[in-house]
Parts: C-alpha cells; sequence; structure tokens
C-alpha cells in the first residue's frame, strides 16, 4: 500500500457505494424470463453442441482430502498454484 495512504477513508472509497452500483447495474440487466429467453440449440446449429477436440471420459469420482480448491485453471490459477506450492502446500485441486 502506498505509504501516504493508510486508511480506506485516505482513498476516499466508499465499498457500500461501489456495491450500491454493482446491485443497480445487475438489477438493470436481470430479465424476469431467466433461462427460458435463450433458444434451444437444435436444427442447423446442433452440432455445435458436440466439443469436436476432446474424447468424453467416464471415470469415478474423486475422493481425496485436499487443502486448496482452485475452480478455474486460467493464469491467475496457474499461477497461484505455482506461489502454493512454492510456500510448501502439497495438497491442491
Amino acid at each position: 500500500m502506498d505509504p501516504q495512504i493508510s486508511t480506506i477513508a485516505d482513498l476516499k472509497f466508499n465499498p457500500e457505494t461501489l456495491q450500491a452500483r454493482y446491485r443497480a447495474e445487475r438489477d438493470r440487466r436481470l430479465r424476469s424470463d431467466g433461462n427460458s429467453q435463450y433458444q434451444e440449440i437444435k436444427g442447423q446449429y446442433e452440432h455445435n453442441l458436440d466439443d469436436p477436440y476432446t474424447v468424453p471420459i467416464c471415470r469415478a469420482p474423486l475422493k481425496d482430502e485436499v487443502d486448496v480448491v482452485m475452480v478455474g485453471g486460467g493464469c491467475g490459477g496457474l499461477l497461484t498454484g505455482a506461489r502454493l506450492r512454492q510456500a510448501g502446500v502439497g495438497r491442491i485441486r
């Protein structure tokens, strides 16, 4: 943190105001018809339901104890996993 900024008040930042703005934006975009707004994929576009690059793998579910679970494996997830390993965390999924 910047040495000249010691508190949230110094930032002139109000988390509640930001949260209210995000809620208002979300409410503006939500539709009353929910998921029924989407059309079923069928006809000439039905082939898009299949993944041409992978073969489905059937296996038993994993049942293991872990210390950290990360959802998503983008750059941030990979970097986090690497840093956790460096810090000595071994059970990462």
